[in-house]
């Protein structure tokens, strides 16, 4: 044996005892990245499409807040992935055994690289996610604007509804399930409501 491979042989028996270390470190840097992730949707979020996501149709509005909500979600279970990898899962017995001690390693390094692989896929579709909600608040319709509502006084009578037109010789109201026309010479005022009554 060669005095190169008998060095890899021992950097390989060395390599057994460090691994869970090296998978740990690895795991405290994908924590840190995913802080820095989170902390960089915080800032997209204050600067995003709209100021006010009421103004969007509704099932637009629901659409984007439910992107919002699952990407909080999976940030957040992102970040706790990453934190229990990097640190371990607390309250773990301490094991005595030699044998003990090595099936252990090998399970929690199993258990390292499954945690930041799925916090990975996770901060992943969360972008995504953040990314859809912001575009739809760019480019999603507007809430259609409800007619305002007023109350007309004319010659030969009151009514109230919605004020859907008005033209040289009429002023177009929607009541409980008709249309009213009246002749803009008889009214004698329109005056905004709330709500008719």
């Amino acid at each position: 044996m060669s005095l190169d491979e008998k060095r890899w042989t021992q950097k390989a028996q060395e390599l057994k005892f460090t691994q869970l270390d090296s998978a740990r470190r690895q795991a405290e840097g994908w924590r840190t990245g995913l802080g820095g992730l989170t902390a960089l949707l915080s800032a997209v979020l204050i600067v995003k499409g709209r100021d006010n996501i009421t103004a969007l149709a509704p099932g637009v509005r629901w659409a984007v807040v439910l992107l919002l909500g699952l990407a909080l979600a999976m940030l957040m279970t992102a970040t706790l992935l990453a934190v229990r990898a990097a640190s371990g899962r607390p309250g773990q017995k301490i094991l005595r055994t030699g044998e003990a001690l090595r099936a252990w390693t090998r399970a929690e390094i199993r258990r390292v690289s499954r945690a930041i692989r799925r916090a990975t896929w996770l901060a992943t579709l969360a972008v995504a996610c953040v990314a859809m909600a912001i575009g739809t608040t760019w480019l999603g319709p507007s809430a259609k604007p409800e007619p305002a509502l007023v109350d007309v006084r004319y010659q030969g009578g009151r009514t109230c509804g919605a004020l859907t037109g008005v033209d040289r010789h009429t002023l177009t109201l929607k009541t409980a399930g008709r249309t009213d026309a009246i002749v803009l010479a008889t009214v004698i005022s329109v005056r905004p409501v709330d709500k008719c009554s």
